[in-house]
């Protein structure tokens, strides 16, 4: 998050100190392990959203989201499926012989490279427009950030289309407060904390509609 290095430490040692199960999580997943969240099996979200998410999940639930690893495959054994856009070809290949090692058959993973240092066209692209036209009930954005305004552009193309109940969830949120500002949210939930293979405190937030 932003602030000077004195900050973002204060910021982490406060987050640690109020919420013992981080701090367990922290040191087992930050500092003694360096596995990724792909080999984690966890989202790149902040504990705080993965934790009200293990709560709020349900086994008849739909999920299309922009990004995959190991957000797919915590999706995909909690609902009854996963649509998953990617655009990096290497990290495609990654996921999909994960799902397929641990033998997860309802998260389906579409390749749709793009060029995001070079953005001009993204509205027009194949990964944006990707989404089904079918309804899901949780639409994930997340992936790259190469361009500041990928994140926001998939935001307002899936807004377009959540249907009452859904709920749309914003990756490293406090880059893009706009987001909280414009929206057709009924309510919109800041989760902030460490998360796992981050050295220190983002946000995620979900949109409830």
């Amino acid at each position: 998050m932003n602030g000077n290095i004195a900050e973002k430490v204060c910021r982490l040692a406060g987050d640690l100190a109020t919420h013992p199960t981080h701090l367990k999580q922290y040191v087992a997943n930050n500092v003694l392990s360096h596995r990724t969240p792909l080999e984690l099996e966890l989202p790149w979200f902040s504990y705080e959203a993965i934790h009200f998410l293990e709560g709020y999940l349900k086994p008849q639930m739909t999920v299309c989201e922009y990004g995959s690893g190991g957000s797919t495959v915590f999706f995909a054994r909690r609902v009854r499926a996963v649509y998953s856009i990617e655009d990096n070809e290497k990290w495609f290949e990654l996921v999909t012989q994960r799902l397929q090692e641990m033998n997860i058959r309802n998260a389906e993973l579409h390749l749709h490279p793009f060029d995001f240092k070079n953005p001009a066209g993204f509205e027009k692209s194949a990964y944006l427009h990707a989404v089904p036209e079918r309804p899901f009930d949780v639409y994930v954005i997340d992936g790259s950030e190469e361009w500041d305004q990928v994140r926001p552009v998939c935001f307002q193309h899936v807004e377009e289309r959540v249907q009452p109940g859904g709920t749309i969830i914003v990756d490293d949120s406090w880059r893009y407060p706009e987001l909280r500002k414009h929206n057709k949210a009924k309510e919109v939930k800041i989760f902030q904390s460490t998360g796992p293979y981050r050295p220190g405190v983002t946000s995620t937030d979900v949109f409830f509609y």
